[in-house]
């Protein structure tokens, strides 16, 4: 039996799943996501995207299951900023990224046991507002953006986004446009 396995921990990812009307079960990877030394921003969402099916693709029996993981980062002067682990963290990225542009890059890996291995990715770029240290302080009390990359949400209401060229979704956590490109992998388990 054909089934789709999204493979994140990611409430976004799964409500954009959900959104494309998709059937799939969701299994957590649990990975150790530390970049490695001198390690490129994009060849480490490419190792991180593989290293997430490949948690989970040997527990799943099913030879005819087919895995989606996505990974994302912001990078900031070709560095990344991961997520914020306390709040000292979360104003410092959100102060250095402020009045700036950033980067973010989200990945997709579909990988089918023996037969499909596809990663691609896609980047927008991002305008921050310049804000005081009181709108920062003020942004984390309310959204608490410790699970985001880069310390903030783009959907949050009144957040440091000024504008972005390039993907919405991609900021939200995933590449839709360039998903939809590799429709043919995953068509089947769209409901109709």
């Amino acid at each position: 039996m054909k089934q789709l396995i999204l493979c994140s921990q990611s409430a976004r990812r799964k409500k954009i799943f959900t959104d494309l009307n998709l059937s799939y079960s969701i299994q957590t990877p649990n990975i150790d996501e530390s970049e490695d030394s001198n390690e490129k921003p994009l060849d480490y969402l490419k190792r991180i995207s593989i290293k997430k099916v490949l948690s989970i693709c040997n527990t799943v029996p099913n030879k005819e299951a087919t895995f989606v993981s996505s990974d994302t980062i912001v990078t900031f002067e070709d560095k990344i900023l991961h997520k914020p682990e306390n709040l000292e963290e979360a104003i410092r990225i959100l102060s250095k990224l402020s009045g700036k542009i950033h980067y973010v890059h989200s990945s997709f890996y579909i990988f089918q046991k023996e037969t499909v291995e596809i990663f691609n990715y896609d980047s927008t770029k991002v305008y921050f507002k310049s804000w005081s240290l009181n709108q920062i302080h003020n942004y984390i009390n309310l959204f608490q953006p410790f699970d985001k990359a880069g310390s903030y949400g783009i959907q949050d209401k009144d957040g440091p986004v000024d504008k972005f060229e390039g993907s919405y979704t991609n900021v939200l956590g995933f590449p839709i446009r360039k998903f939809f490109q590799e429709i043919q992998y995953w068509k089947e388990f769209i409901i109709l």
